[in-house]
């Protein structure tokens, strides 16, 4: 199975958990939807695409941590309605100091295929995960030819949808985040059907599970591939 494979690495990124309000608790790894979101910036896609891409699904993600150098908080200041305190207020942030992950694409689309293969390797846009601020460096883009992996062991993200699993650690000497799940958003309304913006609506949502230095054992069958340079058994979301 031919897919895009690449990397990415941050200097200070957050990748907010939805639910949390005076604390913005990060997830580990950019969701799918940030990720969507980051490609289509560097394509110049409009909000339209984007939601288009999501909701009929022209591109499955793969994200693996390589690794995460620190992790800390910063407050983060910004306006409100309220007169209090001069319409400002503080929030607590968690954020991820040198992130670095291996991301794979597998998009059925030739069009679409060449179009982010050509724009990750040149971007048309400066691109950032998260907020506008947190930049990125995208380097080594490939493409690759995945296999269907003989192993229940995985090293990437995935989405829990009821399937048991196991987890194992990989080198008790690096840092080692055990399994944590938070509900993430997959899809979204954007537009009605005349096309008109409207306020962003959830559709569906699950849990990603994401770990660092640790492999995950499934316990019920999942489909997984094997990307045979870099050893990296994952699934595709």
């Amino acid at each position: 199975m031919r897919v895009i494979r690449f990397k990415v690495e941050g200097l200070i990124n957050s990748f907010r958990i939805s639910f949390f309000r005076t604390y913005q608790k990060s997830f580990l790894a950019p969701p799918k939807t940030t990720v969507i979101g980051m490609l289509c910036n560097i394509s110049l896609k409009s909000q339209k695409e984007f939601f288009e891409i999501l909701d009929k699904e022209m591109i499955e993600v793969s994200v693996v941590i390589n690794s995460i150098e620190g992790r800390g908080k910063d407050l983060w200041s910004y306006k409100t309605i309220d007169k209090k305190n001069r319409g400002k207020s503080v929030i607590r942030r968690d954020r991820l100091y040198i992130p670095k992950y291996t991301i794979y694409l597998k998009i059925e689309d030739k069009e679409l295929y060449k179009e982010i293969l050509t724009n990750l390797k040149a971007p048309k846009n400066i691109p950032s995960l998260g907020l506008d601020d947190e930049l990125i460096t995208i380097c080594n883009v490939k493409e690759i030819d995945l296999e269907k992996s003989k192993s229940n062991r995985i090293d990437s993200l995935f989405l829990d949808k009821g399937t048991r699993y196991k987890a194992f650690i990989k080198d008790i000497s690096y840092a080692i985040e055990l399994p944590m799940s938070n509900i993430v958003a997959t899809k979204f309304i954007g537009f009605d059907k005349k096309g008109k913006r409207i306020s962003r609506e959830i559709t569906e949502e699950f849990r990603q599970v994401e770990f660092l230095n640790c492999e995950i054992e499934f316990q019920d069958e999942v489909k997984s591939f094997l990307d045979n340079e870099l050893n990296n058994c994952l699934v595709l979301y």
